[in-house]
């Protein structure tokens, strides 16, 4: 999720440049020993939120706001395979979120992987200005996305909003994953406060209505791509019957993604939003939290997500169990008790 929420930095399939003599990053590849590093805790609101698969789409709202930063929306223009394969695109980065939320000792390895990823991505903009995909500001706004997207994302997934404790959780888990995939932290917000102003501020200086996040919008409404693999004779029979199958999760995904938006962002993007809209958009994530009130949650939670959280449950029920031993029943109080 908060990488979150909790999308982020995604991995591309990419064929990159050489870097040359005068075309080179500046910024340091990692920027966090790994015992600098705290995981996410498996029972964490966090760890409740990013594996229910209901969350991609808010991580859809994410990517869209990452890519109206000039620099990531350069960068992904040029490098990304979101035209060529986005649903590829989207399962390899939905893998990278799930491994930095529940992958244990894997999420650092992760966070290394993704930046060493990054570091060949660089490129002269349309200014001729060199730009890299590990600017810090850019890296930094890809982890914070996640945050503001979230919180508005609450009533329809939780029912409710947040209460101040949970967002105060929820920026420190963000600040975790930031760490993890390596951000440079000099800059980052501390506090709610220090984020609010944060993103103010990105929204009304640094944003813009990039070509990139246009595109994506209008790729939730296209007929999905037909992969090669289909047979000629049989390819306009089955980009018909996609584009009608489709059409559900086409209006779930572009519902959910621009309407946990900031009016604001939306405001940007020259999208409108109408109470019609909102009104749907609430109907269809109140069925959804009714079925993940009466499904099992193998059913509900990506398969890594479901077992790093049935492991947890594993672990903490073991520990309950051992507090009936009969060694327990003898078993001397803590020096710190007996002093008192």
């Amino acid at each position: 999720m908060l990488g979150a929420t909790m999308t982020a930095v995604h991995e591309e399939r990419t064929v990159t440049e050489p870097v040359t003599s005068d075309v080179v990053t500046g910024e340091p590849l990692l920027n966090h020993r790994d015992d600098e590093i705290e995981l996410i805790p498996p029972d964490s609101l966090t760890a409740k939120l990013t594996g229910m698969y209901t969350f991609l789409p808010i991580n859809g709202a994410a990517f869209v706001m990452q890519v109206m930063h000039p620099v990531i929306g350069d960068v992904v223009d040029k490098y990304s395979v979101f035209r060529t394969d986005p649903v590829g695109r989207a399962i390899r980065s939905a893998d990278s979120v799930l491994r930095w939320t529940y992958g244990g000792q894997e999420a650092l390895e992760e966070g290394k992987r993704l930046r060493k990823l990054h570091q060949p991505l660089q490129m002269r903009n349309s200014e001729g200005k060199h730009i890299s995909a590990l600017n810090p500001e850019a890296y930094a706004w890809v982890i914070a996305t996640a945050l503001p997207t979230i919180k508005t994302a609450a009533p329809l997934v939780l029912g409710r909003h947040f209460t101040l404790d949970e967002r105060k959780e929820l920026l420190r888990d963000n600040r975790r994953i930031a760490k993890i995939v390596q951000v440079p932290m000099k800059d980052y917000p501390e506090t709610l406060e220090d984020f609010d102003e944060y993103f103010d501020d990105f929204i009304e200086n640094k944003l813009v209505r990039h070509p990139v996040a246009l595109e994506l919008i209008g790729q939730m409404r296209a007929a999905p791509v037909i992969p090669k693999s289909v047979p000629r004779p049989l390819r306009p029979a089955a980009k018909k019957a996609a584009a009608t199958a489709s059409v559900p999760f086409q209006n779930f995904n572009y519902l959910t993604t621009v309407g946990v938006m900031d009016p604001r962002v939306r405001e940007i993007l020259g999208l409108t939003w109408t109470d019609a809209e909102q009104r749907h958009l609430e109907r269809i994530h109140r069925n959804l939290r009714f079925a993940y009130r009466t499904l099992p949650e193998r059913l509900t939670y990506f398969p890594l997500a479901y077992h790093a959280r049935r492991h947890h449950d594993a672990i903490q029920a073991m520990k309950v169990r051992e507090k009936a031993s009969a060694a327990y029943q003898h078993h001397p109080k803590e020096a710190g008790a007996q002093q008192g």
